[in-house]
């Protein structure tokens, strides 16, 4: 959705101010462990953008909060399994001997949208060092749910989604849902 059309569908600017009280409304406190999955685009039109979005959330959290979003870089994988979009297989040798190899802190993310995106470059995030699924974090808890995460189950029990069950920490959905 192009920006114009953002603007168009809402009924009220979005403010850091407006966002913060949202966020407490929502039930989030100072201190809270908290994983965010989130659109912009859904939010509606945002003073500030994803930066005012990031910026919220660690103002609710306080220092003492942790704050993860996915940051996960799905192209990194065999080119042969892409379907969206998907590429000629002539392509699949050279793209597999060109690729750049995973390095967490100038890998993008994709398809995670634009706040998890600048997320992952915020100053003090830290982030996991699975070459597909990773996840970046800021906060006390920042390093231990971000530490270990297994090439073969990225989402078990030893990842960061592990650590955050064991940790209790809450989901947020910005603008998403589930799917």
């Amino acid at each position: 959705m192009a920006e114009v059309d953002v603007v168009k569908n809402s009924r009220t600017v979005g403010t850091p101010d407006r966002l913060i009280s949202d966020l407490k409304t929502l039930g989030i406190r100072s201190g809270d462990i908290v994983v965010v999955h989130s659109s912009l685009k859904a939010l509606g039109w945002t003073v500030g953008g994803p930066v005012a979005v990031v910026q919220a959330l660690c103002d609710t959290l306080s220092p003492a909060g942790t704050l993860v979003m996915p940051a996960q870089s799905l192209d990194l994988t065999d080119p042969a399994g892409w379907e969206n979009p998907a590429v000629p297989s002539e392509w699949h040798d050279e793209i597999r001997r060109s690729m750049p190899a995973f390095d967490p802190q100038r890998t993008p993310t994709r398809d995670m949208g634009c706040i998890a995106e600048l997320f992952r470059t915020w100053p003090g995030v830290v982030r996991s060092d699975h070459p597909t699924c990773s996840f970046a974090a800021l906060g006390p808890k920042a390093k231990l749910i971000t530490r270990a995460q297994p090439l073969d189950d990225p989402f078990g029990e030893d990842s960061p989604l592990g650590k955050l069950y064991e940790l209790d920490a809450r989901i947020l959905l910005l603008g998403v849902s589930f799917d």
